[in-house]
């Protein structure tokens, strides 16, 4: 019976088919920018993890408080610029190269900003 009664109570989810960006899906107006750190936090999150270090030591080589990295690897990084983020990874030795490519043919076609990871 209870069984039964577990069965009567699922939800039914509905799934929507998006642009693949979590942010744009979410309607932030800065979603571009919000992808672009979660990519450079998530490498930040995984050079840590490669490197042995505690949340402490980390802190203390990229010059910010265990709490705040802890916000940080967490997702809250609104409030942290794109530099900032950039010299995080230099200090944890690794290199961040900025492209700027070619323009856009159409002059009303915006150019884009990629974070890639090697």
């Amino acid at each position: 019976m209870a069984k039964a009664a577990a069965r009567e109570k699922e939800e039914v989810v509905t799934v929507e088919r998006t642009t693949g960006s979590v942010y744009h899906g979410l309607g932030y107006v800065n979603a571009n920018e919000m992808e672009r750190k979660a990519l450079m936090v998530s490498t930040i999150n995984d050079t840590i993890r490669a490197r042995g270090l505690t949340q402490i030591q980390a802190a203390e080589i990229v010059g910010i408080d265990q709490p705040t990295l802890s916000k940080l690897l967490r997702g809250r990084f609104r409030s942290i610029s794109i530099d900032k983020l950039a010299e995080m990874l230099n200090a944890l030795g690794r290199d961040v190269t900025i492209v700027v490519g070619a323009m856009p043919l159409r002059e009303d076609t915006r150019g884009r900003t990629l974070v890639a990871v090697s």
